[in-house]
């Protein structure tokens, strides 16, 4: 019995071991075989995409992909020649360039009082475009300007260029003389120019110009048609011979002066000017005189504003202009306003004048809102919105 028992264990344990290997067999030979298929797979892939890209390399291009091929390297040198062309108009290592900018005046205003009877409304003063540059060695500026009830008219058209050492400018263009009509008016401090600039203003002249720089001096001398002369306005046979200095005297004052003589074939006359300002801080003032010595008679006038900038959007001011005008009553005007700066590029400005004398009818108006009138009492408001580009 016990030799029995033991072949028995022996039986079982050798039937356990073929078992036990016959399971193995069955389950790990499907994964092995799984494995070597991957791996010959794969193998035959890598042979197929290297002999299909050997032929691709081999393989002529058909007429259809000659075909594209032509159009798209054509396409390309159009881009190319067009790109070069706007680059010739704006890369830095042009040639030529120019800029594109300008500005929008939206003003409403209601003027009334001194006899005058009211009249309100919108307007559009100023729609003006700047174009300038660079033609190699030249600069140059052109600009015209939209307003209401009139068509495009040509402002500036001047090049300007360096002739041994002096800034020699030609065309058509502001000659030296009143400061506050050399400001653009994008930049004047009320909503327009003073009625005192409007009439004593050199406006705009054709000629030539030549200005040289020594430091905080700026001297510039002008031969023109005379002031006002823009687009043939002058009078045939006219010139005028103008001259002023600029002198920063420190970094917050300066001074200026100017002179002009204006023969315009029936009539000649000297006007000459004076002006100083002073700006430190957000405060700025500004004080001009300018006087005429003609035929009819010698007249002159006074302008003053002040202004005080609060913060960086808020700048109120204040304005006073006094003249005289032979067989007019004196003009006597005083203006308070605000100026709102939502941006560098976009200022809201409202102010009210009043007219402390009548408002003669030898006081050029302009486009500011005011109106001769035969009383003291005229008043003006005026709120503007305009926008720089």
């Amino acid at each position: 019995m016990r030799v029995g028992k033991i072949m028995s264990g022996k039986k079982m344990v050798v039937y356990g071991g073929i078992i036990a290997a016959l399971l193995v067999v069955t389950f790990a030979a499907p994964v092995f075989a799984d494995d070597n298929a991957t791996v010959d797979l794969q193998a035959r892939l890598d042979a197929a995409e290297a002999k299909i890209a050997s032929l691709e390399e081999t393989r002529e291009p058909t007429w259809l992909e000659s075909r594209r091929t032509e159009e798209v390297q054509a396409l390309v040198k159009e881009v190319l020649a067009d790109a070069d062309s706007r680059a010739m108009l704006q890369g830095s290592n042009s040639p030529v360039t120019v800029n594109v900018h300008g500005f929008v005046q939206t003003r409403y205003s209601y003027n009334s009082g001194g006899g005058v009877e009211a009249n309100h409304g919108f307007e559009i003063p100023r729609a003006r475009l700047i174009l300038t540059g660079k033609v190699y060695d030249f600069d140059y500026r052109v600009s015209g300007q939209w307003t209401d009830g009139h068509s495009f008219d040509l402002l500036d058209a001047w090049g300007s260029t360096d002739v041994f050492g002096l800034d020699f400018k030609f065309g058509q263009f502001k000659s030296p003389f009143m400061k506050s009509w050399d400001i653009s008016a994008a930049d004047t401090l009320a909503a327009d120019r003073s009625l005192v600039t409007y009439t004593f203003g050199q406006g705009r002249s054709q000629g030539i110009q030549l200005g040289k720089e020594w430091g905080p001096v700026h001297i510039r001398g002008a031969y023109t048609d005379g002031f006002n002369s823009a687009n043939g306005d002058g009078v045939p046979n006219g010139y005028a011979l103008s001259g002023r200095v600029d002198w920063d005297v420190t970094d917050w004052w300066d001074v200026g002066a100017a002179i002009s003589w204006n023969d315009l074939d029936v009539t000649d006359y000297w006007t000459y000017t004076f002006d100083t300002g002073v700006s430190f801080g957000g405060f700025g003032a500004e004080v001009a005189y300018v006087g005429r010595n003609q035929d009819a008679g010698n007249d002159w006038a006074l302008q003053a504003q002040a202004s005080y900038k609060f913060t960086d959007s808020i700048q109120p001011y204040v304005q006073y202009e006094y003249g005289e005008l032979p067989g007019e009553e004196a003009l006597s005007l005083v203006t308070f306003g605000v100026n709102y700066y939502f941006n560098d590029n976009v200022k809201w400005t409202t102010d009210f004048g009043y007219a402390l004398n009548g408002v003669g009818a030898g006081w050029d108006t302009a486009e500011t809102g005011w109106n001769a009138s035969a009383d003291n009492g005229e008043y003006l408001v005026r709120t503007q919105i305009q926008l720089q580009f």
